[in-house]
């Protein structure tokens, strides 16, 4: 998970990364290796050759292209990536975690699990896909360059700290393989949701040469050339027969008309065809919770109960979703429709607020439009109590990072964005002893249901204590929500297959094109 405002190392775990493994295995000859005397924006491999535009999808992409994991900034190469390569796990329309390269896994504890990889899984260029691959590809990530390395850490691997700072060999990382098909991963803690970390972009498997041409995804690489990157139809991939769409091109943005391009991810196009897909990150004031009067729960409760997170969130970011919970709507099971009566005034007095001696709040927030006009509504809403008296305090990002970690603050702006698909990744920000706890904030009972989570193995015993946590936060006030993002992206209305999910995972594989009656 990370904080979706900092500038942190920890937020570059959203990315992917690249890595090459060296390996004297060069002597397939359908392996077409990379002319040293080809530039490196022309690849050419095979010549695609489609029929209609039923069997080819344009996806438009406004930033630079890439085909190495690792040197992906922007969300909208993700799809690229994920059209190329797989984990042993990927998202499904709905973006729930299912089963991959691997087609089962078990664990006792959750700290000792077992993969067992499809039986015959391949490589584009034919080559068996194998558990040391993951081994291989794992490791070379220990020792790259890429701040992504961290992942590892963050997944909890165990040895990874040692093996990263190189103190320690490759073979203690916690990672092995038993024979082809049975991986092993050992961890340094419980991690009941690592199937869900396991998609990241980072975790990847990399062929074991220089090859940018071998993937093992739904298509592989056909062309690259100054019109964009074409992909066709990977022979090889498991669920080949599934995939409708023969070739796929990623062409800039610029260089096409709406009418020509399928899919645009970030679309500023104003038109009937824009979806917008939740994403794992929200919108919340942070109560300083060292403060002598926001430490009082009663307090918080007033606050957070004068304020209208669908008035604020319909004027200034009218596609957002607006919530006062906050975990994501869709981790919320319906718990996000549970209303109480609550008197903020009868609250305030039983704290001691008057009017001749009413609360203060300082609302802390970055100084450019948006956070502004927001924090004047705020502000707004929340001087409707005469018990309150608001005053405003606008920073650059950087003063409000450091007044943040300073604890120089009542209120003030904040974000948090997960990097998996689980409630995990957002309830750990208020247990004691994580790292990613600034808030300050410790109780017993929150901190005994979360270490129960952490190991228990049963799905349902896991998701009543995930719902046991997110009725804490909420009970408590422990910050005050006001939406979701959503990203928008333009579908064309002859695509089929797309669902909004909170990861924005629009595998191409899962696509087809509607047919057009005459």
């Amino acid at each position: 998970m990370n904080n979706f405002f900092s500038a942190s190392l920890k937020s570059a775990v959203i990315f992917s990364v690249i890595f090459t493994l060296s390996s004297c295995d060069n002597e397939n000859l359908n392996n077409p290796r990379l002319s040293q005397s080809q530039s490196e924006s022309t690849i050419s491999i095979e010549k695609p050759q489609v029929q209609n535009n039923r069997e080819k999808l344009v996806r438009s992409i406004k930033s630079v292209a890439v085909l190495e994991p690792w040197q992906v900034k922007e969300e909208e190469q993700f799809s690229l990536i994920r059209d190329l390569f797989e984990g042993l796990t990927a998202y499904d329309t709905q973006g729930n975690i299912i089963p991959a390269v691997a087609e089962s896994w078990k664990t006792q504890d959750n700290k000792n699990w077992t993969f067992i990889l499809r039986e015959g899984v391949k490589w584009s260029n034919g080559t068996p896909l194998t558990a040391q691959d993951f081994v291989l590809s794992w490791q070379a990530l220990s020792q790259s360059e890429s701040p992504l390395k961290s992942y590892l850490l963050y997944l909890n691997l165990k040895g990874a700290k040692a093996v990263l700072e190189k103190k320690q060999p490759l073979t203690n990382l916690g990672i092995s393989a038993e024979n082809d098909r049975t991986l092993v991963i050992t961890l340094d803690k419980p991690t009941p949701y690592l199937p869900e970390m396991l998609a990241h972009i980072a975790l990847l498997p990399q062929y074991r040469d220089l090859n940018l041409s071998v993937s093992n995804g739904a298509y592989m690489l056909s062309l690259r050339d100054e019109k964009g990157i074409h992909l066709v139809k990977n022979p090889h991939y498991w669920q080949k027969d599934s995939v409708s769409f023969k070739q796929v091109d990623y062409v800039p943005y610029e260089t096409k008309p709406l009418a020509e391009l399928d899919i645009i991810w970030s679309s500023s196009e104003k038109t009937e065809n824009i979806q917008y897909f939740p994403q794992l990150c929200g919108y919340f004031y942070e109560f300083n919770l060292r403060d002598p009067k926001l430490s009082n729960p009663l307090i918080r409760k007033a606050v957070a109960s004068l304020i209208s997170v669908t008035g604020i969130t319909n004027n200034e970011m009218p596609n957002a979703i607006p919530s006062s919970y906050f975990l994501p709507k869709a981790m919320l099971q319906g718990q996000d429709s549970r209303w109480e009566p609550v008197l903020a005034e009868q609250l305030l007095a039983q704290s001691h607020i008057t009017e001749k001696q009413p609360l203060i709040l300082r609302l802390t927030h970055d100084d450019t439009l948006l956070h502004q006009n927001i924090a004047n509504r705020l502000a707004r809403q929340l001087s409707e109590s005469d018990l309150l008296r608001v005053e405003d305090d606008p920073v650059r990002w950087q003063q409000l990072q450091e007044k943040r970690n300073k604890g120089d603050f009542q209120l003030i702006r904040s974000g948090w964005c997960g990097d998996f698909n689980h409630p995990m990744a957002f309830l750990g920000l208020f247990y004691s002893k994580s790292p990613d706890n600034k808030s300050g904030y410790t109780n017993a009972e929150y901190d005994q249901l979360f270490e129960q989570a952490l190991k228990s193995t049963s799905e349902k015993e896991g998701s009543e204590i995930y719902l046991k946590l997110s009725e804490i936060i909420q009970q408590e006030n422990l910050v005050l929500p006001l939406f979701q993002y959503t990203m928008p992206v333009y579908i064309s209305p002859s695509v089929m297959g797309v669902q909004k999910n909170s990861i924005g995972a629009i595998y191409s594989k899962h696509l087809w094109r509607k047919v057009e009656v005459e």
